[in-house]
């Protein structure tokens, strides 16, 4: 790996568990389902960026409904999840629970 691939690892990480912290820091004054929102938004406004400075056109072709329905399952409910658990959990052990993921999804394919 070269340096910049290494510095741009280090501050994927950095800024994937300062995002615990920041959940644990703010879910008790806004709730839960405001900071997965917030959480959601803020991710999905970086993947448009991504996708407009890579100029990639993209098409539903009539299944955004079903795209919608992904992304409530996928992002949406993990994020409202992570927020209710941040309010009573130090964000150290959400940091945890979240990096146990794949292999619990191992466990259920």
């Amino acid at each position: 790996m070269n340096p910049v691939d290494i510095f741009r690892l280090l501050s994927l990480a950095a800024i994937w568990g300062a995002s615990f912290l920041f959940m644990r820091i703010i879910a008790p004054v806004i709730g839960s389902i405001p900071t997965a929102f917030f959480r959601v938004s803020i991710a999905a406004a970086g993947l448009l960026v991504i996708l407009g400075l890579m100029r990639i056109s993209w098409d539903f072709k009539g299944k955004l409904k079903t795209v919608m329905l992904l992304g409530v399952i996928n992002s949406g409910i993990p994020a409202t999840l992570y927020s209710v658990a941040a309010q009573v959990l130090p964000a150290g052990y959400s940091s945890i629970f979240n990096a146990t993921t794949p292999s619990r999804s191992a466990l259920l394919v």
